[in-house]
């Protein structure tokens, strides 16, 4: 190429956001006149200019250009040497060109800051909030954190101790905050804190934060309590001064309903059946539809009774044919007596003892049998009493209802 090009510096350094320059001579080595263009290459050409940049020159004549650097005050723009490059091409011979090659040293700033998020925190016994650091120069920056509250009320937890953060880009922490002493209710308590950013070589950034403390009952919670107390106590005398008294006699009035009709067939059931068996009926035999029971037997019932100064009442033996199917038992102990009370079944020679009582522990005792117990044909049910010393057995007796196959009711 028919011309020379030569930087005065090689090297030039920049402070970002001022400026600087280097000089390019450039001689026409030809024998005609030519014109000259000048431009800059490499990641510094978006903030380097050359003025001038078209440079015509006679033949052995020679210009001089200069290359003004003038980076941008931002973290895109790294702190480090940049190379760079100034391209001559000619006008004449359009294929040919020439390179000069050199560095710029862009110079560090720093430009930090740092936020709390939230700035007012709130919690009963504890609340976090969290910090971002932003590195808005072009260097990494390094920092320690620590935290402090003037009144000494809080405690912290930072999480890490220790940020790093890359030009450009942003690093956090999680703070926690917890109050010393707690209080049940009240109005919330704002306590201030600072969080401290320590960086290596540069100034500290102070950073202000709050808590709100709140009670450990929340405010909401005491009229809710008290509107769900009225409530109940609203249900509680609707139950006890309406609904239950209307159930309670509905489901009297059924029950007396039901124990007529019951009462009725029983004792009708027991006349028939102690006229059959000799014996004297319990009850007056009351009319009405006959309640047949598992065995296919009536409803029956019938008493065993110890009269004055007897151990046993007379037994009831089952008829041949017979059968007692006996589903509920009320032992009487009216007189207060001490001693032993058996309730029994003989089959043949054996006699088996179904219920074993002391009297002194009962004046009236009832047993309801989900299997009924069953007295088969020539079966003796018996009441048998031993009284303690100086006690008696007196009117004891045990009252049975269930189910009499054979004789049947006439």
């Amino acid at each position: 190429m028919p011309a020379t090009a030569t930087l005065a510096n090689k090297s030039v350094t920049v402070t970002p956001g001022g400026e600087a320059f280097c000089e390019v001579r450039v001689r026409n080595s030809g024998t005609i006149v030519d014109q000259f263009t000048l431009e800059v290459l490499g990641d510094a050409s978006a903030w380097a200019i050359v003025e001038p940049a078209v440079v015509p020159l006679f033949p052995g004549a020679e210009a001089v250009a200069r290359v003004k650097f003038k980076p941008p005050k931002s973290s895109s723009v790294p702190a480090k040497a940049i190379p760079f490059a100034v391209r001559v091409r000619s006008r004449e011979d359009a294929r040919a060109s020439l390179v000069e090659e050199g560095t710029v040293e862009v110079g560090a700033f720093n430009d930090t800051f740092a936020e709390l998020i939230p700035r007012t925190a709130k919690g009963s016994s504890r609340a976090r909030a969290q910090l971002a650091l932003d590195n808005r120069g072009n260097a990494r920056i390094n920092a320690r954190l620590t935290a402090a509250d003037p009144d000494r009320k809080l405690n912290f937890a930072i999480t890490p101790q220790a940020l790093s953060a890359e030009p450009g880009t942003a690093s956090f922490a999680s703070i926690r905050v917890s109050p010393r002493q707690r209080f049940l209710t009240g109005p919330p308590k704002l306590n201030p804190y600072k969080v401290l950013v320590h960086q290596d070589g540069l100034p500290t950034i102070s950073v202000d934060g709050s808590m709100q403390q709140e009670g450990l009952i929340p405010p909401w919670l005491i009229p809710v309590a008290i509107a769900a107390l009225a409530i109940l106590l609203v249900l509680a005398i609707l139950w006890f001064v309406v609904l239950r008294p209307s159930l309670l006699s509905e489901a009297t009035r059924q029950n007396a309903a039901a124990v007529q009709i019951a009462n009725a067939n029983a004792n009708q059931a027991l006349s028939k059946a102690n006229q059959a068996l000799g014996n004297k009926p319990t009850t007056t035999p009351t009319p009405g539809a006959a309640v047949i029971g598992p065995n296919g037997g009536p409803a029956y019932s019938g008493v065993l009774a110890l009269p004055d100064k007897q151990s046993a009442a007379n037994p009831l033996v089952i008829p041949s044919g017979g059968n007692l199917l006996v589903t509920d038992v009320v032992f009487e102990n009216p007189n207060g007596g001490s001693g032993v009370l058996q309730w029994k079944r003989k089959v043949g020679n054996t006699e088996v003892v179904l219920i074993n009582l002391r009297l002194e522990n009962f004046r009236d005792l009832d047993f309801h049998f989900v299997t009924p117990q069953v007295f088969n044909e020539n079966d003796t049910m018996t009441l048998a009493c031993s009284a303690d010393s100086g006690s008696s057995c007196k009117d004891s007796s045990v009252y049975f209802s269930g189910f009499f196959k054979n004789p049947p009711p006439g």
